[in-house]
């Protein structure tokens, strides 16, 4: 049967379904019709309790069953070969919490992904900045792997005695650490959380097929990466996909289904996973 045509009929069932649940409430309320009832009427049990009831149950029948049938085709997809897909997280900072960007990095780190790049943009240069440089050392420097670079510009400002082939220079040091470490970290002029993404994805550029970003204070679920390239690996008419961002103390991030299509995809800025252009 047609995907089309198949579509159609499942609106037309739910639609009707739903007349159906919403005649019955209300000639049940309308009728008050009880099955059972206390002597004064405190307590009683009626049709409209009953609709409503079964309306929460075959709710809760659905839910299921979609739950199932997605779990069953997240199972049987087959994740796209790591030769053939690149994964770059890039992570924003500024003035972060010592403790918060440690978590970070630690969950980066632990991100169960073949390949995955780590690619940290500090928004600032100043002395007072240089803890995150030292945390990013310490949790993510310690291999041949990592690189850092510390601006005095960005890409749109140049900063204090920069000439213009300094400037140059600088751009092409940021692309080349970026590009050659698996873990790299980048100082530069405060210009704000635009700049320090773009930064991130200039320096990238198509070096990467998904670019994943996220704030300095969010803690990554292992599964994260792996989670939200199967959704967009299934469907080439998604263009990004966010994951469910919890407060502090609950369980680890649970990727859901939140979707865009590939030309809304520029508009996800933070916690989420996008193709690269």
């Amino acid at each position: 049967m047609p995907v089309q045509l198949t579509t159609a009929l499942r609106v037309v069932g739910t639609s009707l379904f739903a007349l159906a649940v919403l005649g019955g409430i209300l000639a049940a309320y309308v009728t008050g019709y009880q099955f059972i009832h206390t002597e004064k009427h405190y307590l009683s049990f009626g049709l409209y309790g009953a609709i409503l009831g079964l309306h929460l149950l075959i709710q809760s029948l659905f839910a299921f069953l979609e739950h199932r049938r997605m779990r069953r085709a997240g199972r049987t997809l087959k994740l796209p070969s790591p030769l053939r897909r690149s994964v770059a997280l890039c992570i924003a900072a500024y003035q972060e919490d010592p403790d918060y960007l440690r978590k970070c990095l630690r969950s980066a780190q632990r991100i169960a992904f073949p390949d995955l790049k780590v690619v940290l943009v500090v928004d600032g240069n100043r002395q007072e900045d240089a803890y995150m440089l030292d945390i990013f050392h310490e949790v993510l420097g310690g291999t041949e792997q990592a690189g850092c670079f510390v601006w005095r510009s960005n890409f749109h400002e140049a900063g204090e005695g920069e000439t213009e082939a300094s400037l140059q220079e600088g751009m092409d040091r940021v692309r080349a650490v970026v590009r050659a470490s698996t873990f790299s970290c980048v100082m530069q002029k405060w210009g704000g959380k635009r700049e320090v993404m773009y930064t991130a994805f200039k320096a990238l550029g198509d070096s990467v097929d998904y670019i994943q970003v996220c704030d300095s204070d969010t803690v990554l679920d292992p599964a994260c990466t792996i989670e939200m390239l199967r959704v967009l690996e299934e469907d080439p008419q998604v263009g990004g996909v966010g994951g469910d961002v919890q407060t502090p103390g609950e369980e680890g991030m649970v990727v859901q289904d939140d979707q865009v299509s590939v030309a809304e995809a520029w508009s996800f800025h933070q916690r989420n996973i996008s193709r690269e252009q």
